[in-house]
């Protein structure tokens, strides 16, 4: 279906012959028979493919994408069955109640037309008539009584599924954030069965304690180690400190600026702003000028807050080899862990790299960065 542009439409006709009326389709140059069972069933990867407008009426779209929105659901169900099994079978047993009661509603209004209709006579001095109105009466509003308590412990059985919700939204969100990378490379394809494994996999940890909130924090950071593992272990070395960045980019979006992308654009770019250069302290490497004119005027608030004039407070910093975990400790109590890289890029861009992964390890955890060797018990589970 992808890239092919329709160029002959069928006309289905009705001619009118001795044994009655026969339907054919005609293509082209040629007459055939037309089946009303015939379906033409077309699939394409393409999520938003191109119908022509005569096409779109008589072609019915089904879009099987996964959505944050189902996989959250799916992945919540799962959980339910697994964590409280209970709320599922009470659940399951209220609607089919419900689905029994409506059915039984619907054959007490059939009832109650069908006696009206064959009712003959004065419908007012019919008593058999009467007392069956009055019954069907009293039946319907048992069934409604009990539609209404159903409705309501439905909403309760809801509420305490929905405390298993943040586990299914950060497990959804995290299946997408693995989807995306590959826009990166094609080999970085993964399945949702995969995932499923994985989430699964998850829901088997040990259980510290009853209370739901605590258990939540658990599995949602016992599915994140294993997410991040197995994903780490399908990349090549190269990508693996741009997923830790993309990683928390996703989980943790609060710890990236507003205009992040801005920055890192203006930060690659060439120096184009040589009417912003000031003069800079003499602890500065003269190539950083251009750089720290864009930082300045990007973050005005956030150049303020270095305090560079002050030679001696990042006299450590500028000799240091390590100099991301060597910065002010009166800068890095005021600044974010996201500035704390902007600042390293701008000033040490020799240790950009190194201050990238000290972000990722501050924001997942140290064990993100540095995975453990691979066992083979860990291989087969």
């Amino acid at each position: 279906m992808d890239g092919v542009e329709p160029v002959l439409y069928p006309l289905l006709r009705r001619d009118l012959i001795a044994q009655g009326p026969r339907y054919i389709v005609q293509i082209g140059d040629k007459i055939i028979d037309y089946n009303e069972e015939f379906r033409l069933f077309l699939a394409t990867r393409n999520p938003s493919p191109s119908i022509p407008p005569d096409a779109a009426s008589i072609v019915t779209e089904v879009n099987f994408t996964t959505t944050r929105a189902g996989l959250r659901g799916q992945l919540l169900a799962v959980t339910i069955q697994h964590e409280k099994p209970e709320l599922e079978e009470r659940k399951t047993t209220l609607l089919q109640q419900e689905e029994e009661k409506k059915i039984q509603l619907v054959k007490l209004e059939d009832s109650l037309l069908e006696t009206l209709a064959t009712s003959q006579g004065n419908i007012l001095e019919n008593k058999e008539l009467i007392e069956s109105l009055n019954q069907t009466k009293a039946s319907s509003a048992l069934i409604q009584d009990s539609l209404t308590e159903s409705f309501r412990l439905q909403v309760s059985l809801d509420q305490e599924r929905d405390a298993y919700l943040p586990l299914a939204e950060t497990a959804s969100k995290m299946f997408f954030i693995i989807i995306d990378l590959s826009k990166i490379n094609n080999m970085y394809c993964f399945s949702l069965a995969a995932f499923l494994r994985l989430f699964q996999r998850s829901l088997q940890t040990r259980k510290e304690s009853e209370n739901t909130e605590i258990r939540i924090t658990a599995l949602i950071s016992t599915l994140k180690a294993l997410v991040y593992e197995y994903v780490c272990r399908s990349l090549f070395k190269a990508d693996q400190l741009m997923f830790a960045l993309h990683f928390v980019r996703g989980m943790h979006p609060e710890l990236f600026q507003e205009n992040v992308r801005h920055t890192i654009y203006c930060f690659n770019g060439t120096d184009s702003q040589k009417s912003v250069r000031e003069s800079i302290p003499s602890w500065i490497n003269q190539e950083r000028v251009g750089i720290l004119a864009v930082l300045k005027t990007t973050f005005p608030a956030l150049y303020q807050m270095l305090c560079l004039e002050d030679t001696d407070l990042w006299l450590t910093f500028s000799r240091s080899s390590t100099c991301e975990q060597d910065l002010p400790l009166s800068i890095s109590k005021r600044i974010t862990l996201f500035q704390q890289v902007l600042v390293v890029q701008a000033l040490r861009p020799d240790r950009l790299q190194s201050s990238m992964a000290l972000f990722a390890s501050k924001a997942l955890g140290k064990w993100y960065v540095s995975l453990a060797a691979l066992n083979y018990p860990t291989i087969l589970a």
